[in-house]
């Protein structure tokens, strides 16, 4: 199960990333066997930080929590939003023109899967990429989380706004801009425990690998 771990300091906020990002070692130590970390981003315009970590079952990612998470210095609190059933897709070989956003829909329940189904599969306009989506249920309504690289946020709105949003069941999309992800894994090792338990995504080991660099 893949986990985006929210993380919240009342007073340091920008202190946290580099918090964990000097203690990657420990904490990665800390799921040996039962996980993996593999990156931190940041909201623009929100005080939290977002950890993403893999991990086999809900136990390990509960005792990671309690044993190592709550103890990070600063941290004041926290939000776990699982992702289920994530996809991923290609990502070009070079991104470093292009924006990361993540969206998150309300959606009326009974059309849940045509939404999911229909931006999963969708054909997106030039000049933007899927990065991946998943179920999320976080909040009431809040229900599908996707992320994507555009080259202009006019266009991810046009598409939001011309597409999205004309979807049966949307109620309402939530536009974040992604302002900074810094890496916890090299790519070969997220290669190799990928393959171990069965996630890789489909995307082009060429284009990736860029990615990874730290």
């Amino acid at each position: 199960m893949i986990t985006i771990i929210r993380l919240k300091s009342q007073e340091y906020k920008e202190k946290i990333c580099d918090s964990i990002f000097s203690h990657k070692d420990e904490l990665q130590k800390g799921i040996e066997g039962k996980g993996r970390l593999l990156y931190l981003s940041k909201r623009a315009k929100h005080e939290d930080v977002s950890l993403f970590i893999h991990t086999l079952n809900s136990d390990a990612l509960g005792d990671f929590i309690a044993d190592y998470m709550s103890k990070i210095e600063h941290i004041t609190s926290t939000w776990v939003i699982n992702l289920i059933k994530p996809m991923f897709y290609p990502l070009p070989k070079d991104t470093k023109d292009l924006k990361r956003f993540t969206i998150t829909l309300k959606v009326f329940p009974k059309n849940l899967k045509d939404v999911y189904q229909n931006i999963a599969t969708s054909t997106l306009p030039k000049g933007l990429k899927m990065a991946y989506i998943a179920y999320t249920c976080h909040l009431f309504g809040d229900c599908i989380q996707f992320s994507i690289l555009a080259e202009e946020e006019k266009a991810l709105n046009k598409y939001l706004d011309k597409a999205v949003n004309k979807i049966p069941g949307v109620l309402k999309t939530t536009t974040n801009l992604i302002e900074r992800t810094r890496p916890l894994v090299s790519y070969d090792e997220w290669k190799q425990y990928s393959a171990k338990h069965g996630i890789i995504p489909s995307w082009n080991e060429e284009f990736m690998i860029n990615q990874f660099q730290e």
